[in-house]
């Protein structure tokens, strides 16, 4: 039986992530009632190396122009080695994907400031045992960024096989 907390993970609020700001992929809601891999539950542990998962953990991104908005990254955890993928931005409520090819121009016209794009995240939660919260920038090129999540794939497929 899946948690009962569990939600598609696209249908995340900001609210959602101020309650419980770690939420952890299911793999026990596949198959029922329409669940699949894209479910996630509030995290019962804190984030921590060393163990095998995968999370959606608030964040906050900065833009070159204008203010700090709220968001998320999936952060996946392989034994000792540490993924992070920015996932959405929440603006107005609504979220954005982080890396989408027009986030630029939604940003832009949402804030109303041109050539406003995310350039970094920082974690709103420590991982146990860090005085500071994880952060990373974006890349600005799309080249670079589809090279990065290519590496990011390949490198789950060989833990996942290893595991």
């Amino acid at each position: 039986m899946p948690d009962p907390n569990s939600v598609p993970v696209y249908r995340l609020t900001e609210t959602d992530f101020q309650r419980h700001p770690v939420w952890q992929f299911t793999t026990d809601a596949e198959g029922v009632d329409g669940g699949d891999e894209s479910y996630v539950s509030p995290a019962a542990d804190s984030l921590q190396r060393g163990v095998f998962g995968s999370f959606m953990v608030g964040a906050t991104y900065r833009l070159t122009h204008g203010p700090a908005l709220p968001g998320a990254v999936q952060v996946d955890i392989l034994g000792a080695k540490v993924l992070f993928t920015p996932a959405f931005i929440y603006i107005h409520g609504k979220p954005i994907e982080a890396l989408a090819s027009d986030v630029a121009t939604r940003l832009a016209r949402i804030t109303k400031t041109a050539a406003n794009r995310p350039e970094g995240w920082r974690l709103n939660v420590l991982f146990d045992g860090e005085s500071a919260p994880r952060s990373g920038r974006i890349a600005r090129f799309r080249l670079v960024q589809a090279i990065g999540l290519v590496l990011h794939l390949i490198s789950l497929r060989f833990n996942r096989r290893h595991r």
